[in-house]
């Protein structure tokens, strides 16, 4: 018996240092996307691995305004039970944007076997169905043969041309975001033409756009490689870090003021007779970059883009790219650092904390919009921001006069294009005002920087903020919640005119 007693020995010390080396590393799903984020404002329990991730490539042709792509689509299956279908959004035949997406055709990867497809929402989505059900926490890669045309518009142009600019937001099949509800697993909801449009989840992107050489483009995240494919034509290549959406904008007479803030590559593009305006609106970017960092947390991405676009006097914010109407630029110069304030700061009211554009639009809109107070008051003082609260008031006092008031704290389609901007933007900055009166300025900032801790890269509700402050600051801020956000004028009901009287005589 005692000559087997090594070599079991042998074996047994064999199985426990085998037990004991490290197994191989399991790749890291975000390798590809390390250039254009800053790892580091991940949260700890931040699983990169569930993601959506998104890999496109699209010829965009701006003489015509049409792009011709292929999305390639990694999902995973969050909903607690199987899914049968999936949903694409189609934002582009939104109403409001008046363009045209069409799929041409959807199949998984690497079989290549055919799905179902068919079109809901008033063809703003794509219902996808699965040849077998996708279990629980399982992928599926899909490829998506699509194409997208746009108009060439006058007037305020978020998606399409004018101006000699080509905004293209939204120009690839984005997946509905998920709910993680078994019983309603999908958000399908169809955005009214005066708030936000996407409803999406974090996802990572690799975006190959091949356009003209003489086009400029600005885009979500960074620039990897620029290459001549064909004379005459160009290939660049982007990837994100995690973010909510993707955007483009473009134009053959874009100039660019680009430099370096806080380690963060800073640009902005601006057509040549508005150069005065591009140039400042990058000083004022660069103010806000530095501020809202020290204000805050860290600017996550590692690239910032601001650029001049056909939005009349208004902004639009997209990860890493913000919009600055062209009006602004041309004749409202007096309000452009206080729009740039407001639309960087939805890097962090937004971009870095979500936000629900349709259940709560007043929470990410209310903090961008006070935010660019706090920037006014650091920078211009307190004058300056007291004008800012003025416009605020005067706004809200003129809807409750005119029947516009309303309960902030609603849908978005509570709302009207008259008092959207008046309600989900300065009354609800009047919330946050109020509180910050009652708080003051360190342990406002406090409780602002401690909701960026918790709520990195997640979608916080209106209660989870309400949370933050009682846990930060011991203020209970349900009073200021029900005056500013919950209560709103009743409109007045005219009272029915009296009978005439009756004439002598009369029959």
């Amino acid at each position: 018996m005692h000559r087997y007693l090594f070599p079991l020995s042998l074996l047994l010390v064999v199985l426990l240092l085998s037990a004991c080396s490290p197994s191989p590393e399991e790749p890291d799903p975000l390798e590809l996307y390390y250039p254009a984020f800053n790892a580091e404002e991940l949260p700890e329990d931040f699983d990169a691995s569930v993601l959506p991730r998104y890999d496109i490539n699209m010829r965009v042709d701006p003489a015509v305004r049409k792009i011709d792509g292929v999305a390639r689509i990694h999902f995973t299956n969050r909903s607690d039970r199987p899914l049968n279908d999936l949903f694409v959004r189609l934002y582009p035949n939104l109403r409001q944007l008046e363009g045209v997406m069409r799929l041409t055709s959807i199949v998984t990867l690497p079989d290549r076997f055919a799905t179902g497809m068919g079109s809901m929402l008033d063809d703003t989505a794509a219902r996808i169905t699965l040849t077998e059900s996708l279990p629980v926490d399982e992928s599926i890669d899909l490829e998506i043969v699509y194409s997208v045309e746009a108009l060439k518009q006058e007037g305020y142009v978020l998606f399409g041309e004018s101006e000699g600019i080509l905004s293209l937001p939204y120009s690839y099949p984005m997946l509905a975001a998920q709910t993680g509800d078994p019983a309603n697993p999908w958000r399908l909801e169809i955005p009214p033409q005066h708030g936000d449009i996407a409803i999406t989840d974090l996802a990572l992107h690799t975006i190959t756009v091949t356009l003209p050489s003489d086009i400029v483009i600005a885009a979500t995240g960074t620039e990897l490689t620029r290459t001549e494919t064909s004379p005459g034509w160009t290939e660049h290549v982007f990837v994100t870090g995690p973010v909510r959406e993707w955007a483009m904008i473009m134009s053959p007479d874009y100039l660019v003021e680009s430099g370096e803030v806080d380690g963060i590559r800073l640009n902005s593009y601006y057509l040549p007779q508005d150069e005065v305006a591009g140039r400042a609106a990058y000083k004022e970017a660069a103010a806000a970059l530095r501020a809202y960092n020290r204000m805050f947390a860290p600017y996550p991405y590692t690239e910032l883009d601001i650029a001049e676009a056909p939005t009349r006097h208004l902004g639009m914010e997209y990860p890493g790219l913000n919009y600055i109407g062209i009006v602004t630029y041309r004749d409202k110069s007096y309000s452009q650092e206080q729009l740039v304030a407001h639309e960087v700061s939805h890097q962090w009211w937004y971009a870095l904390v979500g936000s629900e554009p349709f259940r709560y639009p007043w929470l990410d809109e209310g903090l961008a919009e006070h935010t660019s107070l706090l920037y006014l008051e650091y920078f211009r003082g307190e004058n300056t921001a007291d004008r800012l609260r003025t416009i605020w008031k005067t706004s809200a006092d003129w809807a409750a006069a005119n029947g516009y008031d309303n309960v902030v704290g609603q849908e978005v389609t509570a709302f009207n294009g008259i008092n959207y901007e008046i309600l989900v933007y300065g009354k609800s900055a009047m919330f946050f005002d109020a509180l910050y009166k009652q708080l003051g300025h360190d342990d406002y900032l406090e409780v602002l920087q401690t909701f960026i801790k918790l709520y990195r890269f997640k979608n916080p509700t209106p209660q989870d903020f309400l949370d933050t402050v009682k846990d930060v600051s011991g203020f209970d801020a349900s009073a200021l919640y029900q005056q500013w956000i919950l209560t709103a004028v009743p409109t007045p009901t005219p009272e029915p005119s009296p009978e005439p009287t009756p004439q002598a005589g009369a029959p």
